[in-house]
């Protein structure tokens, strides 16, 4: 008889705040556990590194939106979109669809394509920097920096008019809100619904525009935006991509390429902040940006947990044995952080030669946007470290809140002092990346 793991540990303001020894404590009594979360739904959470990588390659695990709707049941609230229809995208598909979607994505959303965004990508983000203003002592990184930025990298990259980046802002936001939480907001199943207009009359705009790039295309060329190129290839051949999944791939890139690069770029400058030895070593040594993006994105990355999968088969597990229609979430945070594959997992350590951290997912659904999300979070450490080389943290440790989302690991705010004692001058500089290391975050189902 399998028991169910208690939960007093998880979902609390302390766990919120902290989740780590929780998931220590899990991860020490085993790879996988029964819990039943306070909302009454039971998951089976994997919380070993070998465990977790193993299953997400699982076929036997489905993400397919048909199986994880029919697993929820009355749960499934803010997961289907407003016509009751299960989504479709690189999220919610296994092979073959997810083979045939990626395909088309791939010749698309290029590390060419988005190798050609840096300079812009830079751009953007002196200009965050110059809107706070030459006086400015303080600031909220979330709200100056890491917010604003990728919103507005993912909409250039899309074709979306800048004039509707804050309702973008709103959308995606209210796309993790719980439904205890809403009270007079906007719902996910609001959010969804508003996204997926937008995108119809957008792409319904771009036909009228430009016809000329539905005809005859092939939705492999590099200049314009990613939704024109994903237009020719639902236009010149229906059968590869159909309209009910041009708008849902679209509304996926948007919170995709938004959401987990505000949190990754919010969590990798509070823990620079929080390790001066680390910070000094990369002002340091400024070589050290692309390995220290990655030691911040195992040690604190964006997602605590994968997307939510179903066991299709029973499936043991070490002691246990996952039943079929089971709900699965791998726990990356505690993956992350397992001493069987990461040596001091709990110390932060850019230096760290081994890498394989799990936060951009692993197999057929690794991470589509990891290249782009490691090149903004580069270029936006490298940017506020040169321009406010005595940034530091406004607030006592405890002082830092966090957003009480399960799946994210969240800032609500991060308050800095921008000006203050200098200890190094090193200017850091983002250096360039020839070729991907992953082809901005939420992983194809990490």
């Amino acid at each position: 008889m399998t028991e169910t793991c208690p939960v007093q540990d998880l979902y609390t303001p302390a766990y919120f705040k902290d989740p780590y020894p929780a998931l220590t404590r899990l991860r020490d009594a085993g790879p996988v556990h029964r819990v039943e979360r306070p909302d009454g739904l039971t998951v089976w959470l994997i919380t070993r590194y070998a465990e977790a990588r193993a299953a997400l390659g699982d076929p036997r695990l489905s993400m397919d939106g048909d199986v994880v709707q029919k697993a929820l049941g009355a749960f499934a609230y803010g997961y289907l979109d407003p016509e009751n229809e299960a989504p479709h995208t690189l999220l919610s598909s296994d092979p073959p669809d997810h083979t045939r979607l990626r395909r088309l994505v791939n010749r698309t959303f290029t590390a060419r394509r988005v190798q050609a965004l840096r300079p812009r990508v830079q751009e953007l983000m002196d200009g965050l920097l110059d809107a706070l203003g030459p006086d400015a002592t303080h600031a909220d990184l979330i709200e100056a920096v890491a917010a604003p930025l990728p919103i507005a990298v993912i909409c250039e990259l899309l074709g979306v008019p800048p004039e509707d980046y804050d309702s973008f802002k709103l959308w995606t936001t209210a796309m993790f809100v719980l439904p205890a939480d809403v009270g007079d907001g906007m719902s996910p199943t609001d959010a969804i619904r508003d996204l997926r207009r937008y995108f119809s009359e957008l792409i319904a705009a771009k036909r009228a525009e430009r016809p000329e790039a539905t005809q005859g295309a092939t939705g492999t060329e590099e200049s314009g935006d990613l939704l024109s190129a994903l237009i020719a290839v639902r236009d010149t051949d229906e059968g590869r991509l159909s309209e009910h999944e041009l708008v849902s791939m679209a509304v996926q890139l948007l919170i995709a390429g938004h959401e987990t690069t505000v949190n990754g770029i919010g969590n990798a400058v509070l823990n620079l902040l929080r390790h001066p030895d680390q910070l000094a070593a990369l002002r340091a040594d400024p070589a050290l940006l692309p390995r220290a993006v990655d030691e911040l994105l195992r040690f604190e990355g964006p997602l605590e947990t994968a997307v939510l999968r179903v066991a299709t088969e029973p499936i043991p597990l070490d002691d246990q044995v996952i039943p079929a229609g089971g709900l699965v979430k791998v726990v990356l945070a505690a993956a992350n952080r397992d001493p069987e594959r990461f040596a001091a997992p709990d110390t932060l350590d850019i230096t760290r030669q081994k890498e394989g951290h799990l936060q951009f997912g692993h197999g057929i659904h690794n991470c589509l946007g990891a290249f782009l999300a490691r090149m903004e979070t580069e270029i936006a450490i490298s940017s506020l470290l040169r321009r406010y080389p005595g940034l530091s943290l406004a607030v006592p440790d405890d002082g830092i809140r966090w957003r009480e989302i399960a799946i994210l690991r969240s800032l609500k705010e991060l308050p800095v002092t921008l000006t203050g004692p200098v200890s190094a001058l090193t200017i850091i500089e983002a250096p360039e990346r020839t070729s991907p290391a992953g082809t901005g975050c939420s992983p194809d189902g990490a």
